[in-house]
């Protein structure tokens, strides 16, 4: 028999795997501390693809704003990954048949590269992208290099392949029995462990935002699968209720305080200046012989797959005439130099956002909108099971549950404390003075003032 092999890189060398492969990944993590993953996650851990995320933010440019806000799309990855898997041991404990080598393979290889197609600067490269041509998202990019690194892996089978992409894009209920539907929600659902993971480790680096009770993956402790309709789905212990309320308040709690922080929003508009700056000027970025401008990079996945945060720093040494401005508001975001918020408006203003540029003879403001949706409504679009055990027989009795609604889990716990912090919806329009002069920022401060009535305070 042939032993399974892989296909290292743009080399096409083939190694057996017992070289590639022969032990597991040990992990040192900021949150879980020092974990290990399979092998088979190790192998594509090394492709460059994956290696790309360690120059990725996981926060994009919120570091201008929070500086320790600079962990990476590397970590998180591997941090999903592992908690797919703690995911998958406890399912296992009450689940007949339990979950195969084969579908946990899948599993945790979607965990791992389910971020892989994203751009610099986390979401903001959508921002940008958008401005040039039809809408991209990074979930198609990832789809796109998780397929090249996995095509080159011989021991992943081309079914598996497509059951790995699926899981990704979140539609891989179609590839699967009414029995194993519960795997299509552990990477991309509404309590999923891309976002148990990601607030956990925001939470990590950016301390002070949220406090949580106790960590949102004791939730997976405690999960099981039942049939709903006839399909199996995953549910939680009703008494782990209060932890999932928690972690939607978390959620919301992060877009108010960091994600969209006023600040950080101000500062994503300097790198998206930045860029288009750079797309003026004609900038391409080149690498193997290949080139494309910015705005085009994503439809390259062998160019892409070298597109990362130290863009900027290209950007900053290259002799492209034309750079000046891009230049120096890469010196302002490292300097912490950021636009400075004028004033709030409930109404989209951008068009006497134009009108007052075009009068100074050049972009002298910017707009930003923020909108966060209010606790309850995050809450309540979740998509969510509960159980509950027989009171005669244990949480390890697999044959007598009863399903819980979102409803009926919270009245069970009415006698318990429900903690999170519940804040109402915000849906504004932020100006912003992109201009260091003070007598600039004064006069676009009184321009805008006037039109809101008179007076420059902010709207709550």
């Amino acid at each position: 028999m042939q032993p399974s092999t892989v296909r290292c890189g743009s080399t096409g060398i083939v190694l057996p795997i017992d070289e590639m492969e022969r032990s597991e990944l040990t992990v040192p993590d900021a949150v879980y501390g020092t974990f290990r993953l399979p092998s088979f996650v190790r192998a594509v851990t090394e492709a460059p693809e994956f290696m790309r995320l360690k120059y990725l933010k996981q926060l994009g440019v919120s570091n201008a704003v929070f500086d320790s806000a600079r962990h990476t799309r590397y970590d998180h990855s591997l941090g999903a990954c592992y908690l797919s898997g703690r995911l998958l041991d406890a399912v296992n404990k009450t689940l007949n048949p339990p979950v195969t080598e084969d579908e946990r393979k899948c599993v945790m290889l979607a965990a791992a590269l389910h971020d892989i197609g994203h751009g610099p600067f986390s979401h903001l490269w959508e921002k940008f992208v958008e401005v040039y041509g039809a809408p991209w998202r990074h979930e198609r990019s990832s789809v796109e290099l998780a397929q090249r690194v996995l095509d080159r892996l011989e021991n992943v089978s081309v079914k598996q392949i497509a059951l790995i992409c699926a899981l990704i894009r979140g539609n891989a209920a179609d590839l699967l029995t009414s029995d194993r539907q519960f795997l299509a929600h552990i990477v991309s659902s509404d309590v999923d462990v891309d976002r148990c993971d990601y607030l956990q480790r925001d939470a990590h680096h950016v301390p002070g935002v949220i406090e949580p009770s106790r960590p949102f993956r004791q939730m997976f402790d405690r999960v099981r699968v039942v049939t709903v309709e006839g399909k199996a789905r995953l549910a939680y212990h009703w008494q782990d209720y209060p932890l999932v309320y928690e972690m939607a308040c978390a959620r919301q709690a992060f877009h108010r305080r960091c994600y969209q922080d006023v600040e950080v929003l101000g500062a994503e508009l300097m790198m998206l200046d930045v860029m288009h700056e750079a797309e003026r000027a004609g900038f391409r970025f080149a690498c193997d012989g290949n080139s494309e401008p910015l705005s085009k990079v994503h439809d390259k996945p062998e160019l892409f797959r070298y597109l990362n945060d130290n863009i900027t720093s290209e950007l900053a040494a290259s002799k492209l005439p034309g750079l000046d401005r891009a230049k120096a508001l890469i010196a302002r975001l490292q300097s912490k130099d950021l636009y400075k918020e004028i004033i709030r408006f409930s109404i989209d203003m951008i068009e006497e956002v134009n009108k007052f540029n075009h009068q100074q003879g050049k972009p002298i403001v910017a707009q930003a909108f923020r909108y966060i949706k209010s606790t309850k409504q995050w809450f309540g679009s979740f998509n969510v099971t509960f159980y509950k055990p027989s009171l005669a027989k244990g949480d390890d009795d697999d044959d007598d549950v009863a399903v819980v609604s979102l409803e009926e889990a919270r009245d069970l716990n009415h006698s318990n404390t429900v903690t999170g912090e519940s804040a109402e919806e915000i849906k504004e329009y932020i100006i912003y003075c992109t201009d260091t002069n003070p007598t600039v920022h004064s006069t676009a401060q009184q321009y805008f003032a006037k039109l809101r009535g008179g007076s420059a305070a902010k709207e709550s």
